[in-house]
């Protein structure tokens, strides 16, 4: 018979309680998962199959005409029978099927047996007690059935043909295979120290990385699967498996595992949509001791987390990367560790650090000037632009003053009376009707308002109110399930830049005008988190970064800070390729934290907002440079 050769070797229980199996309807499929000593937890089979367990391990001993499973023989209770923790519960699981799989998308379960003692004893009782259920066992002719593989104590490659076809055998690295013996080969299973001595931590040394994956591919050729077993078991290890490709994790941490896995596609990003960054000029302004304009720009949300992923997915390069001028910002609010929008936005807006919730106002109440109010008395002209409504937290912290940022009405209704000239977000229930209270006060006041960002350029007004929005919802609800289309999804904030600041200069009089643009959805993907959502809405800001920097040296009287109202998510970004433009990250909370966020700066006077400073500090700084006056 001809030889097929195959290369040698190159180189706590849970305590929760677990329904019963009839009851158990896994919401998903986790194909790569294999519960290593699945028998030793408090609920067999149940915990993993709930979880959505692609493979389980049972190691099964002979005795007195029995099978029992256990891990060593002296553990065998008269309870812990192979019927009882294992067939039962499966024929119970196919019976509560609505289509016959186990799983949804057609998922199929891998029974990886271990016999510990005679295998052929083993296997012969154990083929007698499967016989009444045969077809469900029977993987090679029904794709709904259970594939069983042995393992351990398993027969010769010149005994499998002894055995039912319903049995497969775990294949070793280093036997040779006929061709019908490999035909029996379910999948290939080795002990990974014969590999490396790697422990979990860190990464694979080179060597050893190729060690790994020329077995793996080794396998891979044969058209077969492969597993390692006495590997580390860490996050970490879970996260390089999938990366080489090993189609079966061996974990005791099924818990643990389970919702690494069940949160991978949310927890990593892949990009493929790649820009070439603006490198400011630098000494354009040398001469220039103050601005004449300011523009801020806040990335909601966004810590040096979420900023160093975006540059790892953009190949290692961001235009805020190449502002010259850094520091970071103390975020905290006057009654929290953890500022909200609304008082993070009210100290970047007024200077004045107040409580969460407040906007625009100190932590009496009592209203303070934002900096739309401070630069109208020096003549100059401003504007707020949000991809979030244009009554949310961050946007009304530069024209309103409330205690509470879910007063929607009041917030609206001060937009009359504020300084501000341009005015661009989504539009709220405020006004939703032509006949608004809010929208006729808005027109007594020769404000213009209209619907879409391609009013701008054309607009002759002196103040302009426009309602527009991106195709990104900020809950990601739209786009959630394709990066790609999510990634070069239309970005209002991206296209109403040059035609805002273009509006602004038109009616600034010469004497300057101040602009923020507010990247809001940032924040959104640290809410929920998503990396997929954060990466791709901080590539959008800075994109919009991009061009503020291109204008700072067009113009050379600008000045660009670049910063955020708080950090969202606690993101740790795990691993990277920024040759390859992936990250895999992974978020300690849905909400925001205090963590210190990033501050970049261009233009006359962008020496003075380095270091590590009160988020307060930015309007005091800004009234330095201007010597703006007070009332």
């Amino acid at each position: 018979m001809k030889k097929v050769f195959f290369m040698a070797l190159v180189g706590a229980a849970s305590q929760i309680a677990v329904p019963t199996v009839a009851q158990v309807k896994p919401t998903s499929y986790l194909k790569n998962l294999h519960s290593h000593n699945d028998y030793t937890r408090n609920h067999p089979f149940a915990l993993a199959y709930g979880l959505g367990f692609g493979s389980i391990e049972v190691d099964l001993f002979l005795k007195d005409r029995n099978l029992y499973v256990a891990h060593e023989y002296e553990e065998i209770t008269p309870e812990n029978t192979f019927e009882r923790l294992y067939l039962e519960p499966i024929i119970a699981a196919f019976e509560n099927t609505t289509d016959g799989f186990l799983y949804p998308e057609n998922g199929r379960l891998q029974l990886l047996i271990d016999p510990k003692s005679d295998g052929h004893a083993v296997l012969k009782l154990l083929s007698e007690k499967l016989q009444p259920y045969r077809d469900l066992f029977d993987s090679k002719n029904n794709p709904k059935a259970v594939k069983i593989v042995i393992s351990g104590n398993r027969p010769t490659p010149e005994e499998f043909h002894l055995y039912d076809n319903i049995f497969y055998f775990d294949g070793e690295f280093n036997k040779n295979y006929t061709t019908a013996q490999l035909e029996r080969i379910g999948l290939f299973s080795a002990p990974f120290s014969q590999l490396s001595m790697w422990n979990g931590l860190g990464r694979l040394t080179r060597q050893d990385s190729i060690t790994v994956k020329n077995a793996i591919d080794s396998v891979h050729r044969l058209g077969k699967e492969v597993r390692f077993w006495a590997a580390p078991d860490t996050k970490t290890t879970w996260y390089e498996w999938m990366k080489f490709g090993i189609d079966y994790i061996n974990t005791d941490q099924p818990m643990a595992a389970a919702e690494f896995m069940r949160s991978y596609s949310k927890n990593s990003f892949s990009n493929n949509v790649f820009y070439k960054t603006y490198l400011p000029k630098k000494k354009s302004n040398a001469s220039v001791e103050r601005p004449k304009n300011i523009i801020l720009l806040i990335s909601d949300g966004a810590g040096l987390s979420q900023l160093w992923a975006a540059a790892m997915a953009n190949k290692g390069q961001l235009n805020v990367l190449n502002m010259p001028y850094t520091g970071y910002l103390f975020t905290s609010s006057t009654d929290n560790y953890h500022t909200d929008s609304a008082a993070g936005g009210s100290a970047l807006a007024t200077g004045v650090k107040t409580r969460n919730r407040f906007i625009g106002v100190d932590t009496t109440g009592r209203p303070v000037d934002n900096l739309p109010d401070l630069i109208a008395r020096a003549g100059m002209v401003g504007g707020v632009v949000s991809n979030d409504g244009i009554t949310g937290a961050t946007p009304s912290a530069f024209y309103a003053h409330v205690r509470e940022r879910n007063n929607a009405d009041s917030i609206a209704a001060q937009l009359v009376d504020s300084k501000l000239s341009l005015m661009v977000g989504g539009s709220a229930k405020e006004f939703a009707t032509a006949d608004s209270l809010v929208i006729k006060q808005l027109r007594e006041r020769n404000v213009e308002i209209v619907d879409g960002a391609d009013h701008i350029a054309r607009s002759k007004s002196d103040r302009l109110l426009v309602f527009a929005q991106d195709q990104v919802d900020r809950e990601w609800n739209k786009l959630r399930d394709d990066q790609n289309e999510a990634h070069t999804a239309y970005r209002l904030i991206e296209d109403v830049f040059r035609p805002s600041v273009s509006f602004l200069e038109d009616r600034s009089a010469d004497k300057g005008f101040f602009l923020m643009v507010e990247g809001a959805k940032i924040d959104g993907g640290g809410h929920s988190n998503s990396i997929p959502f954060t990466v791709t809405e901080y590539l959008s800001f800075d994109r919009l970064v991009g061009q503020a920097l291109q204008y700072a040296d067009l113009n050379g009287e600008t000045l660009v800070l670049v910063t955020s109202d708080h950090e969202t998510g606690g993101l740790v970004l795990l691993d990277a390729n920024r040759q390859k433009g992936q990250v895999l990250g992974n978020f300690a909370t849905t909400d925001h934290t205090g963590i210190p966020v990033p501050l970049m700066s261009y233009g006359p006077g962008a020496e003075i907002f380095q270091g590590f400073l009160d988020n307060t500090d930015i309007v005091k700084r800004i009234r330095q440079l201007l010597e703006l006056p007070s009332k």
